[in-house]
Parts: structure tokens; sequence; C-alpha cells
């Protein structure tokens, strides 16, 4: 590792330019006070091996039919939640909401996000795709991914690294989704309605799409959920906000049950699942990304029940391995609960609560901690997952105009855009991709919780040292 000073001293003159650069082009967020700034950036792109990268790719549109597929299997979700839904109220809350809809919507959009990292358990062993989740609600960072990759193309202009820099471009494809759905909902004079949280800090990577979205011909109107309930209403079928018909709702917020702190939130949730909108996602569909499924989905024959064997093996592939905490494992030999292997090997394993967004997760001594003091009754809201070993590489972070050169990771995350009709697929594409880089040593990775920073691919070449 090159010392800080060393790095920065030739560095300064650019960090200076790419700060102004991101700052100039809408590579921005709000700080927890409420300042203007650039959100988190790498000046280093993350390397990546060209086989890896294109075996990444090719995994999106079978995770998009898997995730449709699984979502349509209402019987499947609500036996497999069911066991969570029991001790944590948020799932339960969900699943009663999604029996209650009376939409039945039969376009299905989806913009999904399949995260990974390039597992490398030591130095010398070739690396794998590991796949932390799928995210099937609120998959951010479209936007800001495409101005991070602008801002190292504009860096690397000139220099032979220029053309190993991965092109990254979301928000029109994704649109193109938008647009494909919108014109089946078959309403001309309709909106795009996006709920949001309240004082969202990541509004510019949400405006960004707006702007794709509106290059199309779609308008955006945006709400919380708390005014969608105080302004929204049923009229033949159809969600009217504000007097608007909403032909497609898009969730970046309510994930997780902070977005839903009054029963008003709850009420707006339902009004949407009754409406025809074609929301994005539906209730089934968000419960499709959840950790117990993601679990139960590891299994090969379950794995099969949603997806042919030919699409269904390189995606068993990229599985790591997930438990019930009461799973008996093999441990040398003899069988032991899942719980108490981790309990005696904390490095080896994450827990993972029913919850999305970031920053949920518990590593090494509080996964000791939460295992140990852990009801019975609790255990069936969480998962274990094995800890993935990401590849480290060099990289300087930079976060308010100040860099620091640090051994780093990067997570992965492939876009993918989905939409069908009824059965039929009509669009399935990948949409490019988000990196969030972090300092090795970081367990959490997630940008708006203060952990990642924003980056992009570079293709290794076979003669880089």
């Amino acid at each position: 590792m090159f010392p800080d000073g060393d790095i920065l001293e030739g560095l300064r003159a650019r960090l200076d330019e790419a700060a102004d650069y991101a700052l100039l082009n809408g590579l921005l967020k709000y700080t927890p006070q409420g300042r203007l700034n650039h959100a988190p950036f790498a000046l280093t792109p993350c390397p990546i091996d060209p086989a890896c990268q294109h075996r990444m790719e090719a995994l999106t549109a079978s995770f998009n039919r898997l995730a449709h597929a699984v979502a349509r299997d209402r019987a499947f979700l609500e036996d497999t939640l069911a066991p969570a839904a029991a001790v944590d109220d948020f799932t339960a809350r969900l699943l009663k909401l999604a029996r209650s809809g009376a939409g039945n919507q039969p376009i299905h959009l989806a913009i999904t996000r399949s995260d990974y990292f390039i597992h490398q358990p030591a130095p010398e062993a070739p690396p794998q795709i590991r796949q932390v989740e799928l995210n099937t609600i609120a998959a951010s960072y479209p936007g800001l991914a495409e101005r991070v990759y602008r801002l190292h193309r504009f860096l690397l202009q000139d220099t032979p690294l220029e053309r190993r820099l991965l092109a990254n471009d979301p928000p029109p494809v994704i649109a193109e989704a938008f647009a494909e759905a919108f014109a089946r909902y078959g309403h001309p004079g309709a909106r795009v309605l996006m709920v949001v949280q309240p004082g969202e800090s990541n509004v510019f990577d949400q405006r960004l799409q707006e702007i794709a979205l509106r290059e199309r011909g779609l308008i955006t109107r945006r709400a919380s959920l708390e005014e969608i309930a105080r302004q929204g209403t049923l009229k033949e079928g159809h969600l009217l906000v504000r007097g608007e018909v909403a032909a497609i709702t898009y969730f970046r917020a309510a994930y997780g049950p902070e977005d839903f702190q009054s029963e008003d939130a709850f009420k707006a949730r339902a009004l949407i699942e009754a409406s025809s909108t074609i929301a994005v996602p539906s209730l089934y569909a968000q419960l499709a990304g959840a950790k117990k499924v993601q679990k139960v989905l590891t299994e090969p024959r379950t794995l099969r029940r949603f997806l042919p064997s030919g699409q269904a093996a390189p995606v068993e592939a990229c599985f790591a391995a997930l438990y019930d905490l009461d799973e008996e494992v093999d441990a040398g030999g003899r069988r032991v609960a899942a719980w108490r292997l981790a309990i005696d090997n904390t490095a080896g394993f994450v827990l993972k609560p029913q919850r999305e967004g970031g920053g949920n997760n518990y590593f090494d001594d509080e996964l000791r901690r939460m295992l140990t003091g852990m009801t019975p009754d609790a255990r069936p809201a969480y998962v274990l997952m094995e800890r993935i070993r990401p590849a480290p590489h060099q990289a300087v972070l930079v976060r308010e105009r100040e860099a620091r050169a640090v051994p780093a990771v990067s997570e992965i995350g492939r876009f993918g855009a989905y939409v069908a009709d009824g059965e039929r697929e009509v669009i399935n594409r990948d949409a490019g991709y988000l990196v969030r880089t972090k300092e090795r040593d970081t367990p959490e990775g997630g940008v708006s919780a203060g952990f990642g920073y924003l980056d992009s691919l570079l293709l290794t070449d076979p003669g880089d040292p």
C-alpha cells in the first residue's frame, strides 16, 4: 500500500478538478446537515476481470425472470415467509396488505438490482462471483452511477486506461421499460408517481431518472406515503393523487419500517395495492426479495421450480451459502444448529434480518452478542449467510473534497429492467451497473448510510501487474 501523503501529493490537482467536475455534472447529494455537496466517490475505478463482468451481466435476465416467477406464486411466498411473519411485525403487515390487495394488475414492471462481490477466499484462489442480495424495491443509484462513470471517463481521457473503462448509462434503459409499461396501461394523460421519503438526501439520483422519463414523454410526480394517504383516491379502479391518474407507482421508499411510522403510511400502501396502478414493485414482488426467500431459493429443487435447469445452473453457482438459524449443519463431522456454529466462528458468517436498505446486518462480535441473547422464538426472523471474502484492490476515496488512499473492496450491482404482460415477457434487459467501494475492513457498504463510495468499473488487461 502506498502512503497517503505520497499519493495525495500527486493527485492534489486532479482531486480538486474531480470534485469540481462532480459538482458541475450532477454527482450530488445532501449531507446530513442539509448542505449540498458532491456524493462520495472513488477517484480510482474498480478493476474487474472481463470474464467476471460478463458473467454478472448475463445473470440479470435470469434473476429478473426468477423474481417475476416468485412474485406470481403467492402461496409459495406466504408459506416461505410465514415463520418470519410470526415474529416480525413488519413482514406480517406487508403480507396482510398483499393478501388484501385487489388490483390484480396484469402488467408487471420491475426495476431490480442484483448485488455481487468477487469472492476470493485466498490470494491464490480463482475469483468467483457471489451474490449478496437481489433488490426488488427501490434499486437506487442508476442516475449517479452514470455520473461517476462520466467523471472517470473525463479523468482518464487521452490515457491508455480510457478504452478499458466500462461504459454505464442505466437511466435510459430503465426509462424504456417505463415507457413500454405506460403505453400498455393505456391512459395517455396519466403520470408516473414516485414514492419518496420526506427530506430525501439522495434526491439528485432520483431527479436524473425523472429527467430520463421526461425525455420519453413521461411526467413524474413525487409524494410521500403520508401525502398519498391524504391526497389519493380510487376512481373507477384508477389511483388518483392530487386529481391525476398514476399509471405507474414507482417506489424509491417504503422498503423498511422506518417508512411506516404512521397508520397513514400503511393506508397509502393498501390504496396503491387495491388500484390498477402498475406498482414498481407490487407487494408480492417486494416480498420476493426478502432474505427468507433468498435462502429458500438457494435450494436446488426450489430454484428449479421457478427456472429451467439451463438458466438455474449459473444462478445457483453464484449463491453464497444461507442457513436458517435452527437449521442443522455439518461441523467437523457432527451436526449442530447453524446459530451455534456461527457463535464459534463469527468471522465466517453474517446475520441478516428481514430488512432492506443497508446498515441492518450483524458481523463479528455484534453477531455473537445478537445470537447469544436471542430467544428461540426470535430466530425465524433472521438468516445466516456465509461471509463473502471480496478481492481487495487499492483505491483513493473522496468525501467532501478529502481523499484517502486505502485498501478497498467493491460491491457490484447489475440493474435489471423487466416488463411482462400476463405470462408474456416483453422486455428483459440488463440496464447497467452500480459500484460501491469501501475500505476493506468496513462491514457495511451503503453510500447513503455513510460507508460506501460510488465507483465505476475498469476492465483488467491480462498483462496488468
